[in-house]
C-alpha cells in the first residue's frame, strides 16, 4: 500500500456534475487546494495531483477540487462554490494558512483562487495564460473542451493574484509554452522560472529526480532562496535571467564557424 493511500482518506465535500471537491485531514492549521489538470480520458474525472507531496505525510490538510468539463474555471458559479466550500472547511477546522498549488489547467484555476480569496502562497507549474481562441489563437490544444466552454468570466490573466501572496511559477521553453508564459505580466510577488529545453510536460521529469517534492516543499513553506537553489541544478533560470540566456543562445547559434586557412604564407 501506497504512502498516499495510508495518510489520505478523502471525503466528499460536493459530488455534482461536473464539480468534485474531497478533502483529506492534516495534524495542522495549513490546508493545501491542489487542482486537477485536463488528465487523459476525455470521459472518466481527472486523477488527483500533487496530494501526496501536499499533504506531507498527513501533516497538512488537503483539498482536491476536479472539473471534469474542463472549463479553466468559466462553468457558471464554479469559483463562488469553490470558494465557500474552502472558506467552510477553513472555518470548521481553524485553518490559517491556505495554499492553492496545481498544473496547467489546475495551475490556471490556483490563479484564480487567489484572485478570490486570501492565499498563503501559489504554485503554478505551466498555467495557461488563456484557452481563449482571441486572446491565444495559436493555441490549438485541448479543443473539445475549449469549444464548450459559452461564457469566459475568466478569460486571461491578464491580472495576477495581488501581493502579499507569493507567487511560484514555472513553465519550459519550447513553442507551446513560450506563447502562454511570455504573456504573463510580471509582478513584484511572482517568482517565474524557465526550465531550458523543457516542454509542457516536464513536470512528470522533474519526480523522478525528486526535484519536484524539494520544490514543492521549499514553495509551501516559503523558503524562496532554497527553491532557486533547487531549480537552478534542475535547469531552471529566473524568467529575467532567461532572457540574456535566450539571446546568447540565438547569437551563437547563428555565428557561421570561421574557415581553417589552407595557408598562412609568408
Amino acid at each position: 500500500m501506497s504512502d498516499q493511500k495510508k495518510l489520505l482518506e478523502f471525503t466528499l465535500l460536493h459530488d455534482e456534475h461536473p464539480l468534485r471537491i474531497e478533502s483529506a485531514l492534516g495534524e495542522s492549521s495549513r490546508l493545501i487546494v491542489s487542482f486537477t489538470s485536463v488528465g487523459t480520458e476525455r470521459d472518466q474525472w481527472p486523477p488527483k495531483e500533487f496530494v501526496g507531496l501536499a499533504s506531507q505525510r498527513g501533516r497538512n490538510h488537503v483539498i482536491c477540487i476536479t472539473d471534469i468539463s474542463r472549463s479553466w474555471m468559466n462553468s457558471k458559479g464554479m469559483a463562488n462554490l469553490i470558494v465557500t466550500k474552502i472558506s467552510d472547511y477553513v472555518l470548521e477546522h481553524g485553518i490559517t494558512k491556505v495554499t492553492a498549488i496545481g498544473t496547467s489547467m489546475g495551475a490556471y484555476n490556483a490563479l484564480i483562487l487567489g484572485r478570490k480569496m486570501p492565499l498563503s502562497r501559489i504554485i503554478c507549474f505551466t498555467p495557461q495564460y488563456s484557452v481563449h481562441p482571441d486572446v491565444v489563437p495559436e493555441e490549438t490544444r485541448w479543443l473539445w473542451f475549449r469549444r464548450r466552454i459559452t461564457s469566459w468570466p475568466f478569460k486571461q490573466m491578464s491580472k495576477l493574484p495581488k501581493p502579499p501572496v507569493p507567487i511560484y511559477m514555472f513553465h519550459g521553453d519550447t513553442p507551446d509554452e513560450q506563447m502562454h508564459w511570455q504573456r504573463f505580466p510580471t509582478a513584484p510577488n511572482l517568482k517565474h522560472y524557465i526550465f531550458k529545453g523543457a516542454d509542457h510536460n516536464f513536470v512528470g521529469n522533474l519526480k523522478g529526480a525528486n526535484t519536484l517534492r524539494k520544490i514543492v516543499a521549499a514553495a509551501i513553506n516559503n523558503r524562496p532562496d532554497r527553491l532557486g537553489k533547487v531549480v537552478l541544478r534542475a535547469g531552471g533560470l529566473r524568467r529575467e535571467d532567461y532572457a540574456d540566456y535566450a539571446l546568447a543562445e540565438a547569437h551563437f547559434k547563428g555565428r557561421t564557424k570561421p574557415k581553417r586557412p589552407t595557408s598562412l604564407g609568408d
